[in-house]
């Protein structure tokens, strides 16, 4: 549980610092924000199949 509370902080604070820098428009910072949700279902879909090959 922990690991997915710091999952989504770094995330939204990485994808908020990237559009600070590069004033991205704001469609796109709120679908980075979405795909967020993408990413942490790969990640930790990955790491579950690391798990069970090693």
């Amino acid at each position: 549980m922990v690991a997915d509370f710091m999952f989504a902080v770094v995330w939204v604070a990485v994808v908020s610092v990237l559009f600070d820098v590069l004033q991205g428009p704001t469609w796109a910072y709120h679908l980075s924000l979405a795909g967020g949700v993408v990413a942490y279902f790969g990640f930790f879909a990955s790491l579950e199949v690391a798990k069970e090959t090693s």
